[in-house]
């Protein structure tokens, strides 16, 4: 009977698989169509690269509802379609699949890559990609291992770090494409958070999990700091006008006396973000405080892909003298943003 079960749990997962695959196809030939409109606009003159703001803008404002086409991610396709341009004039990444010439775009004056190696691999493998690889030659010999391997986008970014392609090419290392398999889940193929960004789902569905995640890496890791500080909670709640508010992760800094308050944020830096916590500092100083403590810090914690952003948040009515007290008991900046990298590369996989 359990194997019964087991057969349609995989043929759950199975279909899960496929259809996240065909949105990848779809996502990605969509990217590429963008950046191919964008390239022809400035290459006939007809926009100015101050267009490219304007657009953004334009879908942020006008069409709110529609994700992941802001300034960066505009030039990201533009930079995708240009990359691979050549790669698809020479015909070099047709399908290993499908054999069949390059389908006409059902929009006359786009090119459809829907038949490519292209959109087999997810679009946060070519951003690993077109950042990480020096040639062309190299751009196909990892892109073509991680189709036949199914690499995720770690195991890709390791295999480029430990220079497989340069081994290989002096002849030290045998391929993996003409050895056996490397047994990847299939499931991790298509984490990605553009897939999300392109069905414009809400973005809370999967960030209270990688929050969560983080939150715990991070904590583990503050503790390790030294014996300053004392962990009080996580979620820590504080009411405020019968409201209830939650602080990310709660310390206690036994040479400062104070209560310290971490917040992370799983996006990039808002003005917001200060004002939200100096909120979470006065109702800590309020209603948590003993008399004879002192008054409560923040620190801030942002993420965007490689933008990491720590931020401490002291009172305005400490002196200087007090506030470079603080500093010298607290968590170095430089030591907690590159925690915070390793943290976000490692979980987003």
């Amino acid at each position: 009977m359990t194997e019964q079960f087991t057969e349609i749990v995989t043929l759950i997962k199975r279909s899960q698989y496929n259809a996240q695959k065909n949105v990848n196809i779809e996502m990605i030939n969509l990217y590429w169509q963008v950046g191919e409109y964008i390239h022809q606009k400035i290459a006939s003159a007809s926009w100015g690269e101050g267009m490219i703001s304007e657009l953004a803008h334009y879908i942020e404002r006008k069409h709110p509802e529609l994700k992941g086409f802001r300034l960066r991610a505009l030039y990201k396709m533009l930079q995708f379609y240009t990359f691979y341009l050549s790669y698809i004039e020479n015909k070099s990444i047709k399908s290993t699949v499908n054999q069949q010439e390059i389908m006409p775009s059902l929009m006359a004056q786009f090119t459809d890559i829907r038949n490519t190696m292209i959109v087999q691999v997810s679009w946060s493998h070519h951003l690993t990609l077109m950042t990480k690889t020096k040639s062309r030659e190299e751009c196909d010999f990892y892109l073509r291992l991680c189709i036949q391997e199914n690499y995720s986008v770690r195991e890709l970014e390791r295999q480029i770090k430990s220079s497989l392609y340069e081994r290989v090419r002096l002849g030290q290392q045998q391929s993996p494409m003409s050895g056996d398999k490397i047994n990847t889940d299939e499931s991790l193929l298509f984490r990605d958070k553009y897939i999300f960004e392109f069905l414009n789902l809400p973005e809370s569905h999967s960030e209270k999990d990688l929050q969560q995640a983080l939150i715990h890496k991070i904590k583990d890791f503050i503790l390790e700091l030294g014996d300053g500080f004392i962990f009080i909670g996580e979620e820590y709640r504080v009411t405020v006008g019968g409201t209830d508010f939650y602080v990310d992760l709660l310390f206690f800094h036994r040479d400062l006396q104070c209560l310290v308050a971490f917040e992370l944020k799983t996006t990039a830096f808002l003005p917001e973000y200060l004002g939200k916590l100096n909120f979470y500092l006065e109702a800590l100083d309020r209603k948590v405080k003993r008399e004879h403590e002192r008054p409560s810090v923040g620190i801030l914690l942002c993420k965007e892909q490689n933008d990491e952003i720590v931020e401490y948040a002291m009172n305005r009515s400490l002196s200087p003298a007090i506030i470079s007290e603080y500093q010298t008991f607290l968590p170095d900046k430089k030591l907690l943003r590159q925690k915070l990298h390793e943290l976000f590369e490692n979980e987003m996989e």
